[in-house]
């Protein structure tokens, strides 16, 4: 290892499980059974939650555990390892360390590039070096894949992005393909009763969980109850004869349909790696195919047509289209998380391609599948539940046709779309349905929502609920006690993570006053600063690492701040600095950028300017940052404001009929009360007037 590479410090301090901890507890690898060693566990923070929960687990690390002995265990994890080793040699090395200690599963998780935006570090032999000195190999997704299955000669099976499994035990492996392809499906109900049934209550119920959950008739060795089923019965054939009588034929061949689906969906994307052979495939499998399709070959080219129709971006569209599940938009369909395993076959295997390149991700509720695009995102709604239209937070988007990924924080959006209809999302049966149905149904009826529509945008929801005389009550529509009152305006919220600031895109704006938040990232760059050099904003770049000192001069006087003199220090430790605009860019929001006990200015008073400004439509929010724009278009119309008596230089002159130079002497000899409003001057004349 170079002197100059200080891997220990890439280990992190956690509150919480790390990302292949959360997915095998998850994906019920790690359980009190079955024992887990965590190869790198860094400070083992893993190790001491997954103990606490009673699962027996060791760890090894170089720096912080090094005299501790390897373990062979059914479950190993390479958990963020490899991504920290530079040597190439020794990175290959301890995969196939790990991997030789894995008795059934090895987790391997990797640093993984979503985006475009590879920012300002230094290359370094295949990976780069980072400000504090470590080494960071960064993988694409497909890059990750190709490399554990190049140096292990082992199928990999994506959990998550940037964590994949990679199996030595095929009845383990078996059991976790078949949870994430297989629905739960209810059985069917009984219709009518018959005295021998009654009889034999208990062992027939247990055959027709076993039946629902095979989707065909189970042979002996599959059943634990079998032999007292035969004894009575003769055989579990007749047994079922029975069963049927009471039940719905029509019921036993869904299910039958849905098992079969089910097998397809799997073989189907079993094409993303390697398609098993007949021999390989478990004993349950193998009877699966057996009754589902006859034979293996007529299976595999039933998937194959499907998965063919599934790169059709028209077959994809009718699909959506047709799906009685889903909020059709006019370029997507929207479903909750919880019914994709309930889509028809082609839009699960299209779902499905995306899920085996990227794994899940973690915190997504919704699916947003593309109708011809050629993508799939996953998105996080944490207020579905209670709020009635409720924003998306972030985003994660797969391109299926270039496999690129793309991530995205969206809750911090001034106008964002609001989710409607959101019953559609779900499935028939499912209990919270009721509640969203009903409010669907009123807003039709008062015309708040059409058919076709796409999301509607919260200044628009806000303005129509003002014109009909609505407003929300939960998850009821209800006539509005202040129909004339102006649509209530939701301000930003300071950055969550820092307690302040705020965040647009990937970036975090503070007040000096506050820089201790940003910690290191601030005071290493704040080192580099030229002698002297007057800053008042901070801003960190969490994508590429680069801090910004940028120079506001009126920050505590005026209410949109222009930007002065600024630097950057790229997270490489250069530094480039940068002049005053002549049409600056300005701040709103700049109470956001301080803590509500600032006293520089009034924190309330900053909040009800920009609760103002929010309040206007018709203002193009990709010009604001500008002074020019801001001071020419917007500032006017803040101050004809009703609730607001100041008054601009031509109301004021034609009132008291003044000249121009009158009103200048009136304004410096202090008879007229004044304040200037970026390079206008803004009055109030006596009320006598």
């Amino acid at each position: 290892m170079s002197e100059s590479i200080k891997r220990h410090k890439a280990a992190i301090r956690r509150t919480e499980h790390s990302l292949p901890v959360k997915c095998m507890v998850r994906d019920q690898l790690v359980t009190t059974d079955r024992v887990m060693f965590d190869y790198g566990c860094g400070h083992g923070d893993d190790l001491t939650g997954l103990q606490a929960s009673g699962i027996t687990c060791y760890g090894f690390d170089p720096a912080f555990r090094p005299d501790a002995p390897k373990i062979a265990s059914p479950v190993v994890n390479l958990g963020f390892v490899l991504n920290v080793i530079e040597d190439v040699d020794e990175r290959s090395t301890t995969l196939k360390d790990a991997w030789e200690l894995a008795e059934q599963v090895l987790c391997v998780a990797a640093r993984i590039i979503v985006s475009d935006q590879s920012g300002g570090d230094v290359e370094y032999g295949d990976g780069v070096l980072t400000r504090i000195g470590t080494f960071q190999k960064y993988y694409t997704q497909a890059e990750l894949r190709q490399y554990l299955e190049d140096a292990l000669g082992q199928e990999c099976f994506p959990a998550a992005p940037g964590v994949y499994y990679i199996f030595r035990d095929k009845e383990l492996k078996s059991t976790y393909l078949a949870s994430k392809y297989r629905r739960r499906i209810a059985a069917p109900r009984k219709r009518i009763a018959e005295v021998r049934y009654e009889e034999h209550r208990d062992i027939l119920d247990a055959l027709i969980e076993a039946i629902t959950e095979l989707g065909r008739l189970p042979e002996p060795d599959e059943f634990a109850a079998s032999e007292p089923v035969i004894e009575v019965f003769g055989s579990l054939k007749r047994a079922f004869a029975l069963i049927r009588r009471v039940t719905s034929d029509d019921d036993w061949e869904v299910v039958r349909k849905q098992r079969s689906e089910d097998l397809l969906v799997y073989l189907a994307l079993a094409n993303f790696g390697r398609r098993p052979k007949f021999s390989e495939l478990s004993l349950k499998f193998q009877r699966d195919v057996k009754a589902f399709f006859t034979s293996y070959k007529n299976a595999c080219e039933e998937a194959d047509q499907l998965m063919f129709r599934a790169g059709d971006p028209m077959e994809i569209d009718a699909a959506c289209q047709r799906s009685p599940i889903g909020r059709l938009c006019p370029n997507s369909l929207w479903i909750h998380e919880c019914v994709r395993d309930q889509l028809e076959p082609l839009l699960r295997i299209y779902e499905g391609c995306a899920r085996a390149y990227i794994g899940s991700v973690e915190d997504a509720n919704l699916i947003k599948i593309h109708r011809v695009s050629g993508k799939v995102s996953y998105l996080a709604c944490p207020t579905f539940e209670t709020d009635p239209h409720p924003i998306t937070t972030e985003t994660t988007k797969i391109w299926l046709r270039t496999l690129r990924v793309g991530f995205y924080e969206t809750e911090s959006r001034n106008n964002p779309p609001l989710l409607d209809r959101k019953d559609q999302m779900l499935a028939a049966e499912d209990e919270r349905r009721a509640k969203f149905e009903r409010l669907t149904k009123q807003e039709f009826k008062h015309g708040l929502i059409h058919e076709g529509d796409d999301f509607l945008t919260r200044a628009v929801w806000q303005g129509n609920l003002q014109m009909l005389g609505f407003s929300h009550r939960g998850h009821r529509l209800v006539k509005s006690s202040q129909t004339s009152a102006k649509p209530k305006v939701v301000l930003p919220k300071r950055c969550s993570k820092l307690g302040v600031g705020k965040r647009i895109g990937g970036a975090v704006y503070v007040h000096r006053q506050y820089e201790d938040v940003l910690r290191e990232a601030v005071a290493t760059a704040k080192a580099t600063l030229p002698s002297g050099f007057s800053y008042t904003v901070i801003k960190h770049n969490e994508l590429n690492g680069n801090v910004s000192f940028i120079h506001c001069p009126d920050f505590d006087t005026a209410d949109e701040p222009s930007t002065g003199d600024y630097a950057v220090v790229r997270s490489d430790g250069s530094i480039k600095l940068h002049r005053a605009l002549a049409d600056p860019y300005i701040y709103h929001h700049k109470w956001l950028f301080v803590a509500e006990d600032y006293q520089g200015f009034d924190v309330a008073q900053s909040q009800k300017r920009s609760a103002a400004w929010m309040s206007l439509d018709n203002v193009d929010k990709s010009l604001i940052g500008r002074a020019s724009y801001w001071n020419k278009e917007v500032v006017p119309r803040l101050t004809q404001s009703p609730e607001d008596d100041w008054l601009r230089s031509e109301e004021v002159r034609k009132r008291l009929k003044l000249t121009t130079c009158e009103l200048a002497h009136m304004r410096e000899a202090g008879e007229l009360q004044f304040k200037k409003q970026g390079n206008a001057y803004l009055y109030r004349p006596p009320a006598s007037e």
